[in-house]
């Protein structure tokens, strides 16, 4: 890093496992000031020397009236940041709007806006005339059914807000539509998941067919400087669940590389010109089309398996972004090693008895996060969306090894007592 002793306001950390994003940073020379809600994991962070200071500010999804809170919380203790960033989902249009404010580096935070929102994406693609599914909000079961004559079968119901597939079915027919929307209802609870502070209404859009990947971007005033691929793993529909993925993908390179190519419009063409992206796409029969944009860097453990096979850093990447510095990014012209990344599902509801994970010898490394302790209650498929055990990310010499590894890592499911 070209600037050590930055000072960089991470607004809203995310969950635990977001840490090693904060430890990388601050390896990096930067002075990490953390401003989140009250009582949040995040404030432990300053006493283990990864973060220099912890600020308190209100949270309640209205990305305005939060941002005013962060601001406020800077200006009352008199910190005065070098760049601003968020890794967390919902916290990003007010990290925009937080710097648009200071005069710092930064996607506009109308971008962001288009992109927090799956609604507003699919009406803005298909105002810039890019190829998206039709989709139309719902609030209610009546509005449900309206969009469904209009849109027709197969269709996705799915939140407007929302993170890793929760509450996203597929439906094929007018009977399932009601059950469809009472079990989705459910979901978008913000007393159950605070990502639905944003807004809890759906929407209904077309099915996309096809391969489904994942597109990391580094950009720089307009330019894509880099991107990686993820080839995602077939879902247990009617429920998009994550089951997992690997890169590099093994898919046609053609296709991937219209994809890519997309892919980039996309973000160009929203406004999103700066920093780490994390973009979700599908290879369909009509040819590359958008699932979702994400305006931060892909979470979980999206950065090490990147820097892994490419040796680009994505946390270092957004760092010297929201400073705004240029980059000197170096990526490997051929994949260094591959990675897979597995989500375990419940196999069945009942209380969970053991959770094997084996350790072959032969891998570069082997991560497991996200254990449910054994003796928890858990849902199976038959719910529609089954309980996650846990994930697994390992990195092999190449995808052969790699995919084999992971068959012997979970070689024996975990064991349910019903």
């Amino acid at each position: 890093m070209s600037a050590p002793g930055a000072t960089v306001a991470v607004v809203s950390a995310g969950y635990p496992g977001k840490r090693r994003a904060y430890a990388r940073m601050a390896e990096l020379g930067a002075s990490l000031v953390i401003v989140d809600e009250p009582g949040h994991w995040s404030e432990s962070l300053v006493a283990e020397g990864v973060a220099a200071a912890w600020l308190s500010a209100p949270v309640d999804g209205d990305p305005d009236r939060d941002a005013q809170a962060v601001l406020a919380a800077l200006a009352g203790t008199g910190v005065r940041p070098d760049g601003v960033l968020t890794f967390w989902e919902d916290s990003v249009g007010v990290a925009a709007r937080v710097a648009a404010e200071l005069g710092l580096a930064g996607n506009p935070p109308e971008a962001v806006d288009a992109a927090r929102s799956k609604l507003r994406t699919r009406e803005l693609a298909a105002q810039l005339g890019l190829p998206a599914p039709r989709a139309q909000r719902v609030r209610s079961l009546d509005e449900l059914f309206a969009a469904a004559a209009d849109i027709g079968f197969p269709a996705v119901v799915k939140p407007e807000f929302g993170a890793r597939a929760a509450g996203c079915i597929r439906v094929d027919d007018l009977e399932s539509l009601p059950g469809v929307y009472t079990l989705v209802r459910r979901i978008v609870d913000p007393e159950l998941d605070v990502i639905f502070r944003a807004g809890n209404d759906l929407l209904l859009e077309e099915y996309l067919d096809g391969v489904e990947f994942d597109v990391d971007l580094v950009m720089q005033d307009g330019e894509c400087l880099f991107s990686s691929v993820s080839q995602n793993w077939p879902t247990a529909e009617p429920s998009f669940q994550e089951t997992g993925l690997h890169c590099p993908p093994d898919h046609d390179r053609k296709e991937v590389r219209r994809l890519v190519r997309h892919v980039v419009e996309t973000v160009r063409a929203f406004g999103l010109g700066q920093g780490a992206l994390h973009v979700e796409g599908k290879c369909t029969s009509r040819g590359p089309r958008i699932v979702e944009v994400n305006a931060r860097m892909g979470g979980g453990r999206v950065h090490e398996f990147v820097e892994a096979v490419w040796g680009v850093d994505l946390v270092e990447a957004q760092l010297q972004s929201c400073l705004g510095l240029p980059q000197n990014l170096r990526p490997s012209r051929r994949p260094q090693a591959a990675a897979v990344n597995v989500i375990v599902y419940a196999p069945a509801t009942g209380r969970l008895e053991a959770l094997p994970i084996g350790k072959p010898a032969g891998y570069l490394s082997l991560e497991v996060d996200d254990e449910v302790p054994i003796g928890t209650e858990i849902q199976g498929p038959e719910a529609v969306f089954a309980t996650a055990l846990a994930e697994v990310t390992l990195v092999a010499k190449d995808l052969r090894t790699a995919t084999a590894l992971i068959a012997e890592v979970l070689r024996d499911p975990p064991r349910v007592a019903r």
